[in-house]
């Protein structure tokens, strides 16, 4: 007989939610579907509760996302709490660096809408898997591959330190302007920021501004201002008077 694999899907979309768990219930009779959520916190809350081998979580949800979730299961597991297997579903095509992370925390991760032979081939892997030693969790693997955690809109936003030209803050809040000319608003203050990023590569230019150092190309001290330019964008950002000889300094 085979064994029963109790599962949680976590997604904010109803006809994505139930269209999975209807595959789920139709082609794999092993699977017991223990709860629906579509939340990240609804589902920790549910996860924690009924302790399921194994969750499908969709990346994108209303207010923390699901790479907070799996961030949050992970830091809870001790001998009284095992974190499920997790199976990421997308709808889009990520970063390069964010797959990376999600190879190597989870089983897989599926384009929605989900296929019904993707969908057989992650089950499998999680079977396989199960029988083995247990993957490494979403923390480790931040720290190994050297990823950086900011509270963003979507909950949680990984970077590369090479993903971040420059930072603004902006109050209880910082502006931060990627390599890859996107702009990403952080829900902390810039000296949280700086904190936590390595000072040998990120130095202050000012009150309110951290660059990265490896992307200013020019420093311009009749207009105090630097260019920053990365292999993706360029960007222009005003120094104060005195920010701009130690910015000379650092830079030479």
């Amino acid at each position: 007989m085979t064994k029963e694999i109790d599962v949680i899907i976590v997604e904010d979309e109803f006809h994505q939610r139930e269209t999975l768990a209807q595959k789920l219930q139709e082609y794999h009779s092993e699977i017991k579907i223990v709860a629906l959520c579509d939340n990240a916190e609804t589902a920790l809350v549910e996860v924690i509760r009924n302790q399921p081998q194994l969750i499908f979580l969709d990346i994108q949800l209303p207010g923390n996302n699901g790479l907070w979730l799996a961030d949050h299961l992970g830091q809870i597991a001790g001998d009284a709490f095992t974190p499920p297997a997790i199976i990421f579903t997308t709808a889009y095509s990520d970063s390069e660096y964010l797959l990376k992370a999600i190879r190597l925390s989870a089983i897989d991760y599926l384009i929605k809408p989900v296929q019904i032979d993707s969908l057989a081939v992650a089950i499998n892997r999680f079977k396989k898997q199960h029988e083995r030693a247990p993957i490494r969790s979403f923390p480790e693997v931040i720290k190994k591959e050297r990823l950086f955690r900011f509270k963003n809109l979507g909950g949680l936003l990984l970077v590369k330190i090479e993903d971040i030209a420059y930072v603004e803050g902006d109050g209880n809040y910082s502006k931060m302007y990627l390599a890859n000319g996107e702009r990403e608003e952080i829900f902390e203050r810039l000296g949280e920021i700086e904190q936590s990023l390595p000072s040998e590569t990120f130095i202050r230019a000012g009150k309110s501004i951290i660059v990265n150092k490896n992307y200013v190309r020019r420093v311009y001290a009749r207009n105090s201002t630097l260019q920053i330019a990365t292999p993706y964008s360029s960007y222009e950002v005003a120094v104060s008077a005195g920010a701009l000889k130690a910015m000379r300094d650092a830079v030479i």
